[in-house]
């Protein structure tokens, strides 16, 4: 029956002509070695869901459930192998011996020894091949038996000598050796239950799990690499299978945990020759990176967490964190990442726990509880700073980033709390400037935001010390109240201009208190006083609560007796206004200052109303108005707070005047009393003098002393006349010079100025206007209306004279507008006109002189058009003041340069005056000189060769007058432009011209110039001159004629 079943294992098996760890390796996917790795192993396909649901290792040391969870199933030969055990050999034996002695036994009695020898090598080889097939199960059969020996079982638990146990009952020394697929699939399994999923992280146990159990199986660390990469695959695969974003992102997360959890088992240098992520799975170094880091940093939190060592910053724990960051090959500046954000967080949980407190609702509203907390987080940041050295991360920390970042009102509440809680005792230490600093820094607020909250805490705490220093007297019985206030700013460190404006607040609480009544008594006024004393307020303070809260009330009444008009106005109501200004104790400057913009307001009124009208009169009524207003209404109420300014000016002028005419009076009776004396001594010099000449001196002395006494007394009494003011009528002392512009201001003068002049108007039926007479008490108030816009006397005259040169102008261009020029009854006329405007001489003629340039310039304008305008006309315009070069164009002067030019040349003088063709006219046409000399050149030679050949022609034509002009003209030509040659081909014609030139009496300097314009030399014009000497000249023409008949 044996020999039954191992032939049937022989016939189904394959030929075991294949090498061994060839077939192996076919079978399993994994080659003993080496580290390329098939795209999808035997072991992948036939087992991935059993191995997919093995449960991972839950923590290290615990117990943990087995990933070798089910029982491999063995096949029949598979199950034979596991039987025979240690017996295997001797079944081998008898197997191929039973299969000999049958081959032997058969072959004997069919073929004798031939068929014997036959049959027995069949079967014997038969026999040995089944027996082969049936040792290679074993390969199979071993780890398998190993798989199902753990099953159940922790993997940590497994001993070497139990896998060379199982080994051994197989016939292997070294299982792990010997098939090298099987036990990769062993540690594939239990690697894929140690590898966290999802969300979960790593723990830091696993690679030491990992190589012991690599140790236990005897693995190699090529095969355990072909592991991790095959589960590597599958975690690849397991992304692209499922194409969900949730899945794939949790898919990258477990590669990175394999990445940490493999380089970590092999070593970081064997890891990088082993598991080359880079080329298989087209990775970064920079993923690689990512991934060690996270895991690492995940480790390192999750130790400092157990540990507590970032919370309770002992050395002890710091030390062991340090050297755990050392042990996970955790970078300073990664590590340095985990421990601020663990800092950051416990910080945060305290802060977040004192906003709670702080924000319960109690009935003494104590905040000590969070306050206490706020220090802890204070004395933890300066131990982080203390301890900075220990650990990477350790450092002062603040809010930012944090969930708590964006409640600044909750870290407002707590910074409040906290100053509010050390300024109780009145007094800003420097220790709790420090804390505040700090938490300035860990709400991360910024400079101003936490100054104002300083200066809002340190203003109520100033408020409350206030109130007890005065209301304990300290303040009454102090010397120096400001001692005492300043001893409070500096004990809070509080700004003094702010205590100065808490200082002003409680005075005007105290005005606003005592004028609820509308009016100041006495007492009010002492309590003020004392007030003022306590919080040492100063005057321009006292003054501006003053006009603002007592000036109300005048203001009120002032406002009252405005807004009834200019006819409505009482006395009544201007003695409100007096009782009103006495009873809140104004002072005149004070209520001058109310009344002017209550005064102001009033005036803008009138003006923007008078805006609005139509035209020019109804304007000026409006304005009339105004001036009613002013001089009826608003200069007895100013006069009621300006008098006694007034007076007390008058009686110091008075004064002064007084003792300039005591000074004087004095000084002029010394200078009597030594003429006296000298009169006295030459009284005595003189010889029996008469008594009656001395008694006659004598009365007449008296007289004349009496009558000079009377002088004096008279001349006092004018002095005193002088002294008394006299109220003017309107006040002067409110105007709208700082309200509008001078432009504006002269502007409604001038309108108003009009108006006087011209006078009012009435409509009358049918549409007619009538014109009233004038009426002169409107100029007086035109002079009520400069004062009242603030206008200067300059200003003033400005206006009029500009209505005086607008009267003039128009009178002078409707005399001059028949264009015939300014005669002397016109000037006479106009003259009168300038008297009675009172306009200036300079003025006058200005206007006059614009007026006749216009007049010319347009004039100018035709004959330009026309084509008539002459050199001696644009001189007359120059003289009269037309600016040639504004009004006419270039080329229209340069045109007129030509012209005249021409005109000069070719005028038959025979003279060209250079200087004024080059000079004087260029510069009387304003053209520039060196742009005229050559257009003078051009014309010149062109006018050169014209005339050469007029002559000729006028030559041949026996046209001697015209001739004799062409042979002039040619020389002032060739005078202007003595370079250019003419070129003439019958010289005869040439001498001719020249002949006839001479024959009409020529001077000998006209000649020589014609010589040189011809181009002639001496020896002929020498010859020529004989012959018309001798009377014996003939033309060409004529000579030929006579020899022709």
């Amino acid at each position: 029956m044996a020999s039954q079943a191992v032939v049937s294992a022989v016939a189904a098996s394959p030929v075991a002509s294949q090498p061994r760890g060839a077939t192996a390796g076919r079978a399993s996917g994994f080659l003993s070695g080496g580290v390329k790795v098939p795209r999808r192993s035997a072991f992948a396909r036939t087992n991935a869901k059993p191995v997919r649901a093995v449960t991972r290792a839950a923590a290290e040391g615990g117990s943990r459930p087995s990933p070798y969870a089910f029982e491999k199933e063995m096949d029949q030969l598979e199950q034979q192998q596991t039987a025979l055990g240690g017996a295997r050999l001797a079944a081998y034996a008898a197997v191929v011996g039973g299969g000999l002695a049958i081959g032997a036994g058969v072959g004997g009695k069919v073929g004798g020894n031939a068929g014997k020898a036959v049959l027995t090598a069949g079967l014997g080889a038969a026999a040995a091949a089944a027996v082969a097939t049936a040792d290679k199960k074993r390969v199979s059969a071993a780890p398998k038996a190993l798989w199902n020996g753990m099953m159940n079982r922790d993997p940590a638990t497994i001993t070497k000598s139990e896998v060379d146990a199982i080994g051994a009952k197989f016939g292997m020394k070294d299982m792990a050796k010997e098939c090298p697929e099987g036990v990769t699939e062993l540690y594939d399994a239990y690697l894929m239950s140690v590898i966290p999923m999802g969300d979960d992280p790593v723990q830091g146990w696993e690679p030491e799990a990992l190589r012991n159990f690599r140790a236990q199986l005897g693995l190699e660390d090529a095969d355990a690499a072909n592991a991790h990469i095959e589960v590597g695959r599958r975690l690849f695969r397991k992304r692209i299978e499922l194409g969900d974003k949730d899945a794939d992102l949790e898919s990258r997360r477990e590669f990175q945990k394999l990445v940490y959890i493999s380089t970590r088992t092999f070593g970081e240098a064997q890891a990088k020759f082993l598991l080359p992520w880079n080329r298989i799975f087209r990775v970064s170094d920079a993923q690689v990176s990512l991934a060690m880091k996270d895991s690492a940093s995940n480790l390192l939190r999750t130790r400092l967490e157990q540990s507590g060592a970032v919370a309770n910053l002992d050395d002890a724990g710091l030390a062991a964190a340090k050297a755990f960051q050392t042990e996970v090959n955790l970078s300073d500046a990664d590590a340095a990442e985990v421990v601020h954000a663990m800092a950051q967080a416990h910080v945060v949980g305290k802060v977040e726990e004192a906003a709670e407190l702080a924000s319960a609702r109690t009935v003494n509203s104590d905040y000590s509880a969070a306050n206490a907390l706020l220090r802890e987080v204070l004395e933890y940041n300066a131990t982080l700073a203390a301890k900075s050295g220990a650990l990477p991360g350790l450092a002062t920390v603040n809010l930012f980033g944090t969930s708590f970042a964006d409640k600044t009102s909750e870290a407002k509440t707590l910074f409040t709390n906290f100053l509010t809680q050390g300024c109780e005792e009145g007094t800003f230490s420097a220790e709790l400037k420090e804390n505040a600093g700090a938490l300035k820094v860990l709400f991360g607020m910024g400079n101003k935001e936490a100054e104002d909250v300083v200066i809002d805490v340190t203003t109520k705490v100033y408020r409350e010390q206030l109130r007890d220093a005065v209301k304990s007297g300290a303040l009454d019985n102090a010397e120096s109240p400001a001692a005492v206030l300043q001893k409070i700013c500096e004990a809070l460190q509080f700004p003094p201009e702010i205590a100065a404006e808490v200082n002003k607040e409680n005075y005007r609480t105290k005005m606003e208190q005592v004028m609820e009544k509308k009016s100041l008594t006495d007492e009010d006024v002492e309590a003020l006083s004392r007030v003022r004393r306590l919080l040492c307020v100063p005057k321009d303070v006292v003054d501006a609560c003053t006009r603002e809260i007592c000036g109300a009330v005048y203001k009120s009444q002032v406002q009252a007796a405005m807004s009834v008009g200019t006819e409505a106005f009482t006395p009544e109501l201007r003695d409100r206004c007096k009782a009103a200004k006495n009873s809140v104790r104004l002072t005149d400057e004070m209520a001058l200052e109310i009344l002017k913009g209550e005064v102001v307001k009033a005036f803008m009124a009138y003006i923007r109303v008078a805006r609005t009208k139509q035209n020019k009169i109804e304007q000026s009524k409006e304005i009339r108005k105004m001036v009613f207003f002013n001089q009826t209404v608003v200069s007895p109420m100013v006069s009621d707070v300006t008098k006694a300014a007034a007076e007390d000016a008058a009686k110091e002028l008075a004064e002064l005047l007084k003792e300039a005419q005591e000074a004087a009076k004095k000084e002029e009776e010394e200078e009597k009393a030594a003429a006296a004396k000298a009169e006295a001594e030459e009284k005595k010099d003189a010889e029996d003098a008469d008594a009656e000449a001395d008694a006659e001196k004598k009365d007449e002395a008296v007289a004349e002393k009496k009558e000079e006494t009377a002088d004096e007394k008279k001349e006092e009494e004018k002095k005193e006349d002088v002294v008394k003011v006299e109220e003017p009528t309107y006040q002067k002392t409110v105007t709208l010079r700082e309200e509008m512009d001078s432009v504006t201001a002269q502007g409604i003068y001038q309108d108003y100025l009009m108006f006087c002049m011209q006078g009012d108007t009435v409509n009358a039926p049918m549409g007619v206007q009538i014109t009233i007479e004038r009426d002169q008490s409107e100029f007086t108030r035109l002079t009520q209306l400069g004062d009242i816009l603030g206008l200067n006397q300059m200003e003033v005259g400005s206006v009029h004279k500009g209505l005086a040169d607008k009267a003039f102008r128009a009178q002078a261009e409707q005399m001059l507008a028949d264009g015939k020029g300014l005669t002397a009854e016109r000037a006479e006329k106009l003259k009168e006109i300038q008297t009675s405007l009172s306009l200036p001489e300079a003025d006058a003629q200005k206007i006059i002189k614009g007026i006749t340039s216009k007049k010319m310039l347009s004039a100018m304008q035709a004959q330009i058009a026309m084509g008539t305008l002459s050199i001696a006309d644009v001189r007359k315009m120059k003289e009269e003041g037309v600016e040639i070069d504004n009004v006419i164009s270039p080329d229209k002067r340069m045109q007129l340069f030509r012209k005249n030019a021409e005109s000069r040349l070719t005028d038959g003088s025979g003279a060209a005056d250079i200087e004024a063709l080059s000079v004087t006219l260029p510069a009387d046409l304003g053209i520039e000189p060196g742009k005229a000399k050559t257009e003078l050149l051009k014309i010149a030679n062109d006018k050169k060769r014209s005339t050469m050949v007029a002559a000729v022609a006028e030559l041949r034509q026996k046209k001697v007058a015209d001739v004799v002009k062409s042979a002039k003209n040619l020389v002032a030509c060739h005078g202007v432009a003595p370079e250019s040659k003419l070129e003439w081909g019958v010289k005869e014609e040439l001498q001719d011209i020249y002949s006839v030139f001479a024959n009409e009496g020529a001077g000998e300097e006209e000649q020589k110039n014609l010589q040189d314009a011809l181009g002639l030399d001496d020896e002929t014009c020498d010859g020529l001159r004989e012959i018309v000497k001798a009377g014996k000249f003939q033309l060409k023409q004529d000579v030929a004629d006579e020899a022709l008949f």
